[in-house]
């Protein structure tokens, strides 16, 4: 099946009446996303929880910690990682959805993301240097079935790098808006 579409494709189906609904009407392509970083009875200063917030995933709930170059033991995946995992999981959804529509049979399909940081930058050591990554890196293997066409493959390779929201908003940016309420307990004592 490794030639194009020549089987039904489970991302064509399921995408066609939405793409005639938001050509349509455009306002219902928005999806929201929102997740929440809460306290938890083991939250510390070098752990914390986030919680996916959509219905469907009934309070899905992913432990952080903090890497052991800012003195964290490392003992759970770090927010740098986790943004790592998005990019990794966004790009090899993208592979997995443009492959399916492109009717390429994917035997075998690795996303590795890597990057760096210099934690100088947000240990506020040297205000010469950015506390974000310096760096990111996405590699990915892809083993298409025997006979696939490989013009089929250089397109899935670059509709999956040009269509990946999270590549897409880290390569361009989005902006940030941060907001801080205080909650003094009712009480309030500076006055």
């Amino acid at each position: 099946m490794g030639r194009g579409a020549t089987r039904e494709s489970v991302v064509r189906e399921r995408q066609e009446p939405l793409r005639e609904l938001y050509a349509e009407h455009p306002e219902e392509a928005i999806t929201f996303k929102r997740v929440r970083a809460v306290s938890a009875p083991d939250s510390d200063a070098m752990h914390g929880r986030v919680v996916a917030t959509a219905p469907e995933y009934d309070d899905l709930v992913w432990r952080y910690g903090t890497d052991r170059k800012l003195g964290g033991p490392h003992d759970a995946p770090n927010g740098g990682e986790l943004l790592c995992a998005a990019l990794a999981a966004c790009m090899d959804n993208s592979f997995r959805l443009i492959a399916d529509h492109l009717g390429v049979e994917l035997l075998d399909l690795e996303v590795e993301v890597t990057g760096d940081v210099d934690v100088r930058g947000c240990m506020a050591i040297d205000p010469g240097v950015r506390p974000g990554f310096r760096w990111l890196a996405v590699g990915a293997r892809i083993e298409p079935a025997a006979g696939t066409d490989p013009r089929l493959v250089d397109a899935l390779a670059s509709s999956a790098e040009r269509l990946c929201v999270t590549l897409d908003t880290l390569r361009d940016g989005v902006p940030v808006e941060v907001r801080c309420d205080v909650d003094s307990g009712g009480d309030d004592d500076r006055a």
